[in-house]
């Protein structure tokens, strides 16, 4: 009996063991590495987007299932391989046959002035005083007695006390208040308005007077800005023209800074507040599939806030910021010179910085602006008072002695709003001063990555080609801006239409070329799938006009220069990765790339490109975490 009970032991040890090893056969390699997978995703059309080519139609490689550990991509496969990753603990998420794709990279979006026109308010961050609202009259004279009329009727009629804020918008009765080119707005920045229609009535209350991009000030205003801002008038000198701290002019950046920087910097806990203003917008973003956004941050308090986040834990979406203080602090030239000579190069790139945030170099927003104000220099006539509005920097502006600085100094030079021809070469002269100037070979230059903003129409100057390719320079081009280039046409005539955005070319001479909304508060009608269905058909459709009757009558513009969709897709994927300095570890999914992405509620790949604008995100990740499910399928048993 003894030796029966012991054969049986042996013979189960023995069956153990060789179970024990069948099992230990039967686990993946990856799992005996990494454990088992947090989060696996199957039954979908997962597109790795990793073919950095510029061929046509080249996504990379195509998927059912992806497991997630950590943070990070695990694997990628078959849905059986991927399914064997996962434990008992493992969050299992059946896609039901949806593509995904990575989590989308904006470079260039205005993330904290849309926060704040959101949700500002909701935590008492409002602009101080009244508000007031002007149609333009026929002429500049008629529009100024307007202005004077509207804020003279007030003071008196609401008996407003001494030292009471007035802001006075003004819009033009047949356009958009949104437009470019509006008339007030350009009245404002040739200075056929000024400060002095205003002053002699409103000695006692401080006026701004604003359109879309351009605003002015009264005497008592200046006076006290200047309390805070002391170099106020040398900066809207160089910000803008000589001439403009006179007439009260200065563009858009003193409308930036005055609220955290003027209106609410002694506000109990103001950096919470602000905060707290930028993580609400950022669940907004989250559901449009935005997992990255580069932007440039001029206020210092605006950088402190993101900075709050950032070390709480509740950044909503990753942050490749740009400095700007220097307009963010309405600096004249030579302390902006002073800033880059003192506080050295503080710019990084994704892997030697921070995963939710870093400082991806140093901007200027103003070179030579957008449509109405862009700079074609020799390269296209027109009418004197076209001529007048262009926007070109000298060695002399903000722009110019800016990046310079900060070049000599060691940052990298991003986000330079460049959207003429002219304006481009001029971009491309200042990188050859300061290479001469601090000694630098063109291979430094280009490892630093510089780019242009907007770039709607830089068109194909064969110097300008030439520039663009030497100082390896990537332009960010937005889509939305192509229904401007209208008015630009028209302004230039027909020879400026060639200029209109030649992504195709640029491609093929070998420029990068990424994608931009120039926002961050997308809707059905502004966002990204409308961006990329504009670079596939060439239209030039309205975004204010919600009709399909305007997307189909829409012109089309230099249709040769059409991209495909897998092109379009990489400008905010696989490219715009290269721009942020993140390409190691987003843009694409590879094993090892943070787990960025988004499930879309069709497939892009395939749909008729009618279809594209309709393309909705249903599911966000970001940073290995489900962040946004609207069909719940995180959660489905």
């Amino acid at each position: 009996m003894k030796k029966s009970c012991s054969t049986i032991l042996f013979l189960l040890i023995v069956w153990l063991s060789f179970a024990s090893v069948g099992l230990s056969q039967a686990r993946p390699a990856l799992v005996d590495e990494q454990g088992y997978a947090d989060i696996v995703l199957f039954n979908g059309k997962i597109v790795s987007m990793d073919d950095r080519s510029i061929v046509p139609d080249s996504p990379g490689h195509i998927f059912e299932a992806m497991a997630i550990k950590g943070k990070k991509i695990m694997a990628l496969g078959r849905n059986d391989e991927i399914k064997a990753l996962a434990g008992p603990k493992t969050q299992t998420v059946d896609i039901r046959g949806k593509t995904l794709i990575p989590g989308l990279i904006e470079s260039h979006a205005h993330t904290w002035g849309n926060a704040m026109m959101e949700y500002g308010p909701s935590q008492g961050l409002v602009a101080q005083g009244i508000q007031l609202t002007v149609t333009t009259q026929n002429s500049a004279e008629a529009t100024a007695k307007a202005i004077r009329d509207t804020v003279v009727n007030a003071i008196q009629a609401r008996k407003l006390p001494k030292g009471e804020w007035i802001s006075v918008a003004v819009r033009d009765g047949d356009q958009s208040p949104d437009s470019l080119y509006s008339a007030a707005g350009m009245w404002l920045y040739l200075g056929k308005i000024t400060r002095k229609s205003l002053d002699s009535a409103t000695r006692d209350y401080p006026v701004i007077v604003n359109t879309l991009l351009r605003n002015m000030y009264n005497g008592r205003a200046i006076e006290e800005l200047k309390k805070v801002f002391p170099e106020w008038d040398e900066h809207a000198d160089s910000e803008n023209r000589p001439g403009a701290a006179a007439d009260g002019y200065e563009g858009i950046m003193t409308n930036v800074s005055i609220g955290p920087e003027y209106w609410w910097r002694k506000l109990p806990q103001e950096i919470e507040k602000i905060a707290e203003t930028f993580r609400l917008h950022g669940l907004s973003v989250q559901k449009w599939g935005v997992t990255t956004i580069s932007t440039r941050i001029p206020p210092p308090r605006y950088i402190s806030a993101f900075y709050y986040l950032n070390r709480e834990g509740k950044m909503p979406f990753r942050l490749a910021w740009g400095l700007e203080v220097h307009r963010g602090r309405l600096k004249s030239l030579e302390s902006t010179r002073d800033i880059y000579r003192t506080v050295g190069a503080q710019w990084s790139t994704f892997d030697s910085g921070n995963e939710m945030m870093w400082c991806d170099g140093m901007t200027n927003e103003i070179w030579d602006s957008l449509n109405a104000e862009m700079c074609f220099g020799p390269d296209l006539p027109a009418s004197p008072e076209i001529k007048a509005q262009e926007r070109c920097p000298t060695p002399q502006s903000k722009a110019w002695v800016a990046y310079k600085a900060a070049i000599l100094n060691g940052w990298r030079p991003v986000g330079s709003h460049s959207s003429g021809s002219h304006g481009a070469r001029l971009s491309i002269q200042m990188l050859d001063d300061a290479a001469k100037e601090g000694g630098f070979s063109t291979e430094y230059i280009r490892s630093l990555r510089p780019t242009l903003e907007h770039a709607t129409m830089i068109g194909t100057k064969p110097d300008v080609i030439a520039g663009l390719k030497k100082y390896g320079i990537t332009l960010s081009v937005g889509p939305r801006f192509l229904v401007d280039t209208l008015q630009t046409i028209k302004d230039y005539g027909e020879a400026a239409r060639s200029y209109t955005a030649p992504i195709k070319t640029y491609l093929n001479e070998g420029i990068k070329v990424v994608g931009q909304m120039d926002s961050a508060t997308w809707d059905d009608y502004s966002n990204h799938w409308w961006g990329m269905y504009s670079f596939i058909t060439r239209k030039a459709f309205s975004y204010d006009q919600k009709g399909e009757q305007n997307v189909d009558s829409a012109p089309v513009l230099v249709p040769e220069e059409a991209v495909d969709r897998a092109t379009a897709l990489k400008m905010w994927t696989t490219w715009a990765s290269e721009y942020v300095f993140a390409e190691a570890a987003l843009g694409t999914l590879e094993p090892g790339k943070y787990a960025d992405f988004a499930v879309l509620d069709r497939d892009y790949f395939t749909i008729p490109v009618s279809e594209i604008p309709k393309v909705r995100v249903v599911m966000t990740g970001l940073n290995g975490k489900v962040v946004y499910d609207r069909d719940q399928l995180a959660t489905a048993k």
